[in-house]
């Protein structure tokens, strides 16, 4: 019976998550979504946090107050967490020079690239994370990235996706400039 009861909520679960992601991705607050949708700032919370099913009639509220179609609250999420992906020690090393330039408009957002470098011992970091994804690889050195107080060292070849509002630091390792390739994908409201 609990089993039941429990696959009974598990979709409201994940509706409730959707409802809270798609109002951070468009960098909404509870009360400016209470606002669009014409409801109360109190229902959103109970809502997000899987307190209470919604009605149809609601999520179409919330659908409308984001203005997204109503289908997006029923899609898995397409963040999963940080993926980090060691290189194959088989392929050369990758040659590539970029400038940093004024981004692209991608499907979900705008998309913007740098190259980052970093001198021995040298850190950064964001102290105030930002709405969207990051994506790292490196060119070239040995790097130490802290995301949400989770460490990767990355190396030549190495990558690492990430959710930009956690936060994030890192410091060359190595005794040679760290190069880096950074993509910034930061979801259109």
């Amino acid at each position: 019976m609990n089993q039941s009861l429990a696959s009974r909520q598990a979709p409201s679960t994940d509706v409730a998550r959707q409802i809270r992601l798609l109002r951070e991705r468009r960098n909404f607050s509870q009360q400016a979504l209470a606002q669009a949708s014409g409801l109360s700032r109190n229902t959103l919370s109970l809502l997000e946090r899987g307190q209470t099913s919604p009605t149809l009639d609601t999520l179409q509220k919330i659908a409308d107050g984001l203005k997204v179609d109503i289908s997006a609250f029923f899609q898995e999420s397409v963040w999963s967490g940080p993926i980090y992906d060691k290189a194959d020690p088989n392929l050369p090393d990758p040659v590539l020079e970029l400038s940093p330039g004024k981004g692209a408009y991608g499907i979900d957002g705008l998309i913007s690239a740098l190259i980052l470098r970093l001198e021995p011992d040298a850190k950064c970091g964001s102290v105030l994370p930002h709405s969207g994804e990051e994506f790292i690889y490196c060119l070239s050195g040995r790097c130490l990235f802290t995301v949400d107080q989770h460490r990767y060292v990355l190396e030549t070849g190495d990558s690492l996706r990430f959710d930009g509002r956690l936060p994030h630091f890192c410091q060359n390792l190595g005794y040679v400039t760290f190069k880096a390739l950074v993509i910034f994908l930061d979801f259109i409201p």
